[in-house]
């Protein structure tokens, strides 16, 4: 998917967002025991996210796999921000992004030791619809299904030279909970996994190389909820 592709989906989804709350009626947005009471109002979590890779790859040069050849990447954290709208007290849809983090590609498996197979700096997305339990006060958690994405903003040359890593697009499962502290301000913790793949391409001396490479992060995500 184009990176004009998905911006234009994330500008979709946030002017979907932004109608259907002007349209709405804000006030008392929550029960007695902090349950939400009703319909139409925006929320935001904003918060350090920790992004865990179960990453690998099948590594091809002029055409031949080389055997055992693998990546590693390391854990990294950025910084998240989730924005969404509540359409019933139980149903409610957001966008999720994140600062894009800039991670090293190490060479592993039978490669281990050959150094940094490249750089890039990516930015990780989805638009997940998920369902809210009520009931249980101001403990809310919720489950939620949707598409991920990854755009790539840059690659950086290392092992391999002419380094290009596809944008790509998956799915991600979502599991969280708010504990509601006012009408408006609470906390959050959340959980997505995301299943991506991608292609990578470049060369190692004068051989083209070519790399399938499984991403499939989990993504940790806690911090503040507003509610508005």
């Amino acid at each position: 998917m184009s990176g004009n592709r998905l911006t234009a989906l994330a500008l979709a989804v946030l002017a979907t967002f932004a109608t259907a709350a002007s349209a709405a009626d804000l006030r008392g947005t929550q029960g007695p025991d902090g349950s939400p009471s009703e319909a139409g109002f925006f929320f935001v979590h904003l918060g350090a996210a920790g992004l865990i890779l179960d990453e690998g790859a099948e590594i091809y040069a002029g055409g031949y796999r080389i055997a055992d050849g693998d990546i590693s990447i390391k854990s990294h954290l950025t910084f998240a921000a989730e924005v969404g709208y509540y359409f019933t007290p139980n149903i409610a849809v957001s966008f999720t992004g994140g600062f894009p983090p800039n991670v090293n590609i190490e060479a592993a498996g039978s490669m281990e030791g050959m150094g940094r197979v490249g750089a890039t700096t990516y930015g990780p997305m989805t638009v997940t619809a998920h369902y809210h339990f009520t009931g249980w006060g101001r403990l809310q958690p919720y489950i939620g299904i949707g598409p991920a994405f990854m755009y790539v903003f840059d690659s950086k040359d290392g092992l391999m030279g002419t380094l290009n890593i596809d944008n790509t697009m998956g799915v991600a499962f979502q599991v969280g909970a708010d504990y509601m502290i006012s009408d408006h301000w609470g906390v959050f913790v959340d959980v997505k996994k995301a299943l991506l793949r991608t292609e990578a391409t470049g060369f190692l001396g004068p051989a083209p190389i070519r790399a399938d490479v499984k991403l499939d992060p989990l993504v940790l995500h806690t911090g503040v909820t507003y509610r508005f």
